[in-house]
Order: structure tokens, then sequence, then C-alpha cells
């Protein structure tokens, strides 16, 4: 048995041997770094590479390279998100969690697709791609995928449970040096202490995220842009203090430099929290004219709906109280049009999440991949059936091994202390039986004891009766003693009459709520009943006919559910 097991192992070991998970991950993250940035902004460029993989797919047979040709394949759509979302449902029902790095790109795409449409969902997704990370070795986007679970979080609103994920993040940037993200954390930090009403925090780390980051040489315009992000925050808590200028000096930076940048989004930010405090804290109607100016100049460049909505929004607002109706009817009806497209689009984006995941749900039922057809496949899939099989046999022996020797323990016990408690029993029920014995034995002496006294008294009086000259005070004297030895049997035996008053008065109480529908006069009858004593000796004892003790032992029977033949002294002894 030990030699077939060793062998078994060995042929298990050698098959696994040469599948090796690290490798694949790698691959398929080898992929991803080769399409650049050039490469996803040319369409001829992507589909060559996809049909690299897909050659590699038909001369070997192997699916790593199937799922690779779909992989590259999706940066084709990258501009077209409800095109490419089915495509991610397609790519991961095909991987079928073979492949980790697969799965963790696919969940991660859809938890962002969903991110603001369907939080539950982009949680779900999440969830699942830091879980396949995780089973990898290398941990690939690990620190990115906390840090998005993390704003998942703090949009829904788990501000505490946000800055945990944007805690584990930061300690992985740090360890890889990643000055942009580090500086992100601790801005993220600062938001989460401003939810908290902790306003001094939220500026301590704030600060503390623009330094790094400042301090940074040589830093590229993405850099840049974040730096200038993060001074918006920090200019929102500082008006929240009522520090309006350091407030209006870090706006006025941000929206300098977003307008040259194109940040048009920054740029309606800024301008909107510079109008708020020119309006109410520091009066500049100059200051507000100018950026008013400025945004009029950018809003045919606006293409973002909401970026849209948000500068016509402030136009709207200036004109209204500078009473500039031709600008205000204009941009009002602008808004409308706005609003009803960004309605339209949000509309039609739900409905395709819905269209989406019954698509997905439905084709996940019924597809089956041509991979799986193949004979390499079918062996290996039989091979880990084995294994599984092997595995479920061998633990449920060891279990059923346990719960034997546990119920084998256990009966041992039980036995033991039923041996003790028989014996235990068995020296009681002797020692009663010997009491009792005892009492019996005394009882028939006395008895004995009474009749020779009583048959003497007897005889007494019948030589009285027969003697004339007769000494009528010695005669009463000895009857007087002989009757005192009567009395003196009597209250010898009080104690056994008296218990076994007791046992008959308990034998009624039992027998009355046991069956309460027997009358006094019947539970007195059981008694005598239960004595198997005949109907004629019962009457004599009770003063009734025979007849009428027969008639009450067939009612007693009936009311006990007992039939003509069962009978009634053996019942009456089991209670």
């Amino acid at each position: 048995m030990k030699r077939i097991r060793s062998i078994f192992l060995f042929f298990l070991f050698s098959i696994l041997s040469c599948i090796n998970p690290k490798k694949e991950n790698d691959y398929f993250f080898a992929i991803g770094k080769e399409m650049t940035h050039d490469i996803r902004n040319n369409p001829e460029e992507i589909k060559r590479l996809a049909n690299r993989e897909y050659e590699k797919y038909k001369k070997s047979g192997d699916i790593k390279y199937f799922i690779s040709s779909k992989q590259v394949g999706l940066v084709l759509y990258s501009k077209d998100k409800q095109k490419q979302i089915p495509l991610f449902f397609e790519l991961m029902k095909l991987n079928n969690g073979r492949f980790d790095y697969i799965s963790m790109i696919c969940n991660n795409n859809l938890a962002a697709y969903f991110e603001k449409t369907a939080p539950d969902w982009a949680l779900k997704y999440v969830n699942a791609a830091i879980e396949a990370s995780e089973n990898m070795e290398e941990k690939y986007s690990l620190e990115h995928l906390y840090h998005f679970k993390g704003r998942v979080l703090y949009n829904e609103g788990k501000y505490h449970d946000a800055m945990i994920l944007f805690q584990k993040a930061l300690e992985i940037f740090k360890e890889r040096n990643e000055t942009l993200y580090i500086a992100s954390m601790y801005n993220n930090f600062g938001a989460c202490y401003d939810k908290l009403n902790q306003l001094q925090s939220a500026i301590t780390e704030t600060e503390k995220a623009i330094q790094l980051l400042g301090n940074k040489p040589n830093l590229n315009n993405n850099e840049k842009t974040f730096l200038n992000y993060m001074k918006e925050g920090l200019a929102q808590y500082y008006m929240k203090e009522g520090n309006y200028r350091k407030a209006e000096e870090l706006l006025l930076s941000e929206f300098t430099f977003s307008i040259p940048n194109k940040s048009y989004g920054m740029t309606i930010s800024s301008s909107k929290c510079l109008l708020s405090i020119y309006e109410s804290q520091i009066i500049n109607p100059e200051a507000k004219k100018e950026i008013i100016q400025s945004l009029e100049k950018i809003e045919p460049k606006v293409h973002s709906i909401e970026n849209e909505i948000g500068l016509n929004g402030i136009l709207q607002d200036y004109y209204l109280k500078t009473d500039n109706t031709p600008g205000l009817k204009k941009v009002s009806l602008r808004l409308l049009e706005l609003c009803k497209r960004h309605e339209t689009r949000n509309r039609a984006e739900i409905e395709a999440n819905l269209e989406f995941a019954d698509q997905y749900l439905i084709k996940s039922a019924n597809q089956e991949s041509d991979y799986e057809r193949r004979k390499n496949m079918y062996f290996l899939i039989g091979m880990i059936l084995l294994v599984v099989l092997f595995s479920i046999i061998t633990s449920l022996l060891i279990r059923m091994k346990k719960r034997k020797d546990i119920m084998h323990d256990k009966e041992k016990e039980l036995f033991a202390k039923e041996k003790i408690i028989s014996e235990n029993e068995r020296e009681i029920l002797e020692k009663n039986i010997l009491l009792q014995n005892e009492k019996i034995n005394n009882l028939y002496l006395n008895l004995n004891l009474k009749t020779e006294t009583e048959r003497e008294f007897l005889n007494n009086i019948k030589k009285i009766k027969k003697l004339k000259n007769v000494d009528t005070e010695e005669v009463l004297r000895d009857l007087q003693l002989k009757m005192n030895n009567l009395i003196m049997i009597d209250k010898k035996n009080n104690d056994l009459i008296n218990e076994s008053s007791n046992e008959n008065r308990k034998f009624i109480e039992n027998l009355s709520q046991r069956y309460p529908g027997l009358t006094d006069q019947e539970l007195q009858l059981c008694v005598y009943f239960k004595l198997d004593l005949t109907a004629k000796e019962v009457s004599l004892l009770e003063k009734l006919t025979v007849g009428s003790i027969r008639v009450y032992k067939t009612k007693i029977k009936t009311k006990l559910g007992l039939g003509k033949e069962d009978s009634l002294s053996e019942t009456l002894n089991n209670i």
C-alpha cells in the first residue's frame, strides 16, 4: 500500500511540476508591458500582436496563447467601454479562473466600469481582482487594487475602511519608492479625515502629500497635474478653517496651471471655489470677471458632458447675478440640452450594465471553448479529478478513523460509567432488600408473638369462666399486663404500617394524576386490585357486595384503557 501511494505521489508530482503558474502569469504580464502607449494608439500594431499570439495557439494548442490573443485584442476597444466590457466578460469566462493574472485584469476593468453606476458590483469585482493578485507570487498591481477598493469604499461613505486599504497600498508604494502614489495615499488620508470632521489632520496629511511630490525633481506633466489637484483639496480645507488668503493663493496657482494644460475639469472646480471666495469673503468683482471670461473662452473646447454642465452652471449663476439676460437665456438652453444628454447617457449605461450582466450569465451557462475538446486537456482534467478523488477518499478515511476512535472512547467511557452506576444501584438495591427482609422478619416475629399473647389472653378468660373462686384483682392485673404486651407489639409494627400507608398514598396520587377520571372509591379499590385480591376479599374489607366490586373493576379497566383479557394487577404494579 505504501509503495502504491509513493508511486502515485511521484506521478502526481511529475504532472504538477510541468505546470508553472508563476511562469504563465509572468507571460501575460510581459504581454501587457509590450503594449506601450504608442502601440495602444496603433490599431494595426495591436492586430499584429493579437495574430501573433493566435498563431502560437494554432501551432501548440496551448490555451495560454489563445487567451493572450484575446488579451491583446481588448485594447482595440479601450475607447469604447460598452463594446469592451462584454469582451472582458467573455475573456473571464474563457479563462475560467485558470490564470490569476487574467482573472485580475478582467475583474479590475469590470470594477472600474461599474464604479460610478453600480458600486456594489464594483466592490464585488475589485475583491475578486485582489484575491487573484494575492494568489500570485509577484502580487501584480496589488497596491493599485487596494487603492481602487479604498476609493470605492470612500465613495460609499466607509471612511475608516477606506483608510485601512489606503494604508495597505501605501506600504507597498513605499517599498517600491513610487513618490506619486505615496503622495496620493497621504492625500487620500486627508480626504478621509475631512469627511470624519478632523480638519487639522486633513490639512496635515494633504500638506505632507504636496511637499513630498513637490520636492521630487523633474516632475512630468501628470505629476504636475496631480500636484495642483491636491492644492485644490488643501484650499478647500483652508476655506473650512477660515483661512481664505491661503485658499485663494492655492486656487489661483491651480487655475493658472490648468488652462494651458487643458485640464478643464480642474479649471472649472478651481474657478468655482475662487468665485465663492470673491463673492462672500474677499470681494473682488474684477477677479470674478476675469475668471468668467476665461471660462467663456474655453467653453467650446470642453467636451466632457460633466465638465460642460459644471462650466455652464457657473456661467448661468454669474449671468443671473449680473442681469445678463441674453447670456442667461443662451446658457440655460445649453444646460437643458446637456442635462438631457447626460440623463440619456446614464440611462443607456445602466441598461447596458444590466444587459451585459444578463448576457454573461446566460453565456456562462452554455458556452464551451474549443480547447476543452482536446485530448491533452481531457487528460489533465482527468488527473485533477483523480487527485481530488484520492484526497477526498483519504480525508474520509481519516475522518472515519477519527470518528471511530472517538466513538470507541466514548463507548468505553459510557460503559465504565454505566458499570459504576450499575454496581452502585445493585449495592443500594441489596441493602434495601436486606432492610425490607429484616423489617418483614421483625413483623412476622411480632405477629407471632401477638398471636401467642392473644391466644393466652383468651385461654385466661376461659379459665376465669370455669373457676368459681377467683381473685378478681389478681386476674385483672394479669389481663392488664397481657393487654399492655399487645399494645407494645403494635407500637413496634407502627413504622412498617406507616411506611406501607405512605406507599399507598403515593400510589393513589400518581394514579390520580395519570387517570384523573377515577373516583376516590375507585382509587381506593385500585390499592386492593394491585395486591391481586379477589372480589370476595375486597368486599369483606370495603363492606361492598361481590357484584359491586366486579362492576368497579370493569369500570376501572375501561378508564385505564385495558382490554377484557388484560391484567389489572400487572398494570397497577407498573405505576
